[in-house]
């Protein structure tokens, strides 16, 4: 598949304009949001593989990529809200199976929370639990607490200031999926820390709060599995792994 076989386009929402490209064939589609920081290239390989057997729609958000940046804070319910505008401008067909890297898990948990009826499945990707700097400091050396409780207060420390307290908030308060099928993929490694970063105990968090996540969702088709030779970025360490769910997924639609 060509690059430019999508159709890339930029649109205004919440008076900012987002670039997004999309590729029309047939249903489900299947929506790509990056983790923070990332943009929809992060996606790439993944999206030209699955361009191959269904609509697939990835974007940047405010700041990222081709995007505009947009001003002042930003919590979660601003990212969905922005999505669901973009999606309509686009006219992305639904129904829509969602996938989420990082911190565009939360998105697409909330998005799928405000918007069942619109959903098809959802595929998480190494998402972050809610409240998971809250819970590292279970493992943290003392001296580490401080500045870890900083980075989840203060937006203005982390790349699209978004305002976690209240993503995680509004995440919490919206989170039943309901039976939409859901497939949760957690890394198996993990991350190169620095100095007194207890690293596998971090990981070990991660993944028991990730786990948990699947109680969000009454669908029997749910998974959970551990991408082993992985680090965050599965999508690229070990693409196959989301390739096949987001497979496994697409032949359960179409039945």
């Amino acid at each position: 598949m060509l690059q430019n076989d999508y159709v890339e386009s930029v649109h205004s929402c919440n008076n900012v304009q987002l670039y997004s490209k999309y590729f029309y064939k047939g249903s489900p589609s299947v929506v790509f949001i990056a983790g923070m920081g990332d943009s929809c290239e992060t996606w790439k390989d993944i999206q030209d593989r699955t361009s191959l057997e269904t609509s697939t729609f990835s974007y940047d958000r405010a700041g990222l990529g081709r995007s505009q940046a947009a001003a002042g804070l930003r919590t979660c319910r601003d990212l969905v809200d922005e999505l669901s505008q973009l999606l309509l401008s686009v006219n992305v067909k639904p129904p829509y199976i969602l996938v989420g890297h990082s911190f565009g898990g939360l998105v697409a948990r909330l998005y799928a929370s405000l918007h069942p009826q619109l959903i098809a499945g959802i595929v998480l990707v190494d998402a972050a639990p809610a409240y998971k700097e809250l819970a590292y400091e279970q493992v943290l050396p003392k001296k580490l607490i401080q500045g870890n409780r900083e980075y989840y207060e203060n937006p203005l420390l982390n790349s699209e200031k978004m305002d976690k307290v209240q993503s995680y908030k509004q995440v919490t308060e919206h989170s039943c999926l309901g039976d939409i099928p859901l497939s949760i993929i957690t890394r198996g490694l993990p991350d190169i820390g620095e100095g007194e970063w207890p690293s596998q105990a971090i990981l070990e968090i991660e993944q028991k709060l990730q786990q948990d996540v699947q109680r969000l969702s009454t669908s029997k088709v749910s998974t959970f599995r551990i991408a082993a030779n992985s680090g965050h970025y599965i999508h690229h360490d070990e693409p196959e792994i989301v390739i096949e769910e987001i497979l496994i997924l697409l032949k359960g639609i179409n039945k």
